[in-house]
């Protein structure tokens, strides 16, 4: 018979079974240097913490101090220079001129509520309000409501120093239960307390805490201090009292709120509120 050899060497058997370990030592190595990788980067991340930079009151840095502590994450801070905050307007020190901005993952943020959305996110996702596009929006939503209603407060306060005359016309505008169908902005706080309302608590969006009631708290806080509206708010709208509560239960913030180093902060930069 004619027997054609074949095109290479066949390897014998055992230098066969020794490529093999050898390839499987590679791979195992490999992975191994890919799991020290993985582990120094988690290392990293939870050394290297995130810093805030603001002012020494609460102001905007609060809701996000209170969103770290809801979170249970660690944060350094740093006292901002309102003088070199402006002079720097407009660089990557000092993005849009205003605070509070922190420094993660090598990137400078600035806005109170991207800030806010990002410490969720990163650490405890459930503060969005859910997993879905319409759930998150809806938590967005009640964001801009918020703030809608607070940059009315906050121009009473630096615009009139929350005199009785600027309260009075404060209250009157965005508070009372009568004005709620006049124009307003539609900033008024018969608004959010119907939301709440339709909820069916004990939050915003139901039975879990959000980044919006976080804000939403901070911002009653404010209304409800004996400078602002103090013990009408409530009287007015009787389920805020048992909202504020539920809020001041959620483990982390509810350290962040008993903390004496916050009490001793002024709420405002003016001394007011």
């Amino acid at each position: 018979c004619n027997l054609k050899p074949t095109s290479r060497p066949l390897t014998p058997a055992p230098l066969r079974n020794i490529a093999n370990l050898f390839a499987l030592s590679m791979l195992a190595r490999a992975r191994g240097a890919a799991l020290l990788l993985l582990q120094a980067c988690t290392m990293a991340a939870l050394t290297n913490k995130p810093t805030l930079h603001y002012f020494g009151i609460l102001g905007r840095g609060e809701p996000i101090r209170m969103t770290f502590a809801a979170a249970g994450v660690a944060f350094d801070e740093t006292p901002i220079d309102f003088a070199s905050m402006k002079a720097e307007a407009g660089t990557s020190t000092s993005l849009f001129g205003q605070a509070p901005m922190l420094d993660v993952e090598g990137v400078r943020l600035s806005q109170m509520s991207a800030i806010m959305k990002y410490v969720a996110a990163a650490s405890k996702p459930a503060l969005l309000g859910g997993d879905t596009p319409l759930a998150r929006a809806s938590v967005d939503m009640l964001m801009n409501s918020v703030d809608d209603l607070y940059l009315k407060y906050i121009d009473c306060v630096y615009g009139q120093q929350l005199s009785d005359e600027g309260k009075e016309k404060l209250w009157a505008a965005h508070y009372a239960i009568s004005s709620a169908t006049e124009r307003n902005g539609g900033a008024h706080l018969s608004y959010l307390v119907g939301y709440l309302k339709r909820s069916g608590g004990p939050f915003l969006c139901g039975p879990s805490c959000t980044i919006a009631d976080i804000f939403f708290y901070f911002t009653l806080e404010a209304f409800c201090r004996d400078q602002c509206f103090g013990g009408k708010v409530c009287e007015t709208y009787p389920e805020l009292s048992a909202y504020m509560s539920a809020c001041a239960a959620v483990p982390g913030l509810k350290e962040r709120l008993a903390d004496p180093a916050r009490a001793a902060l002024d709420f405002n930069g003016n001394g007011q509120g």
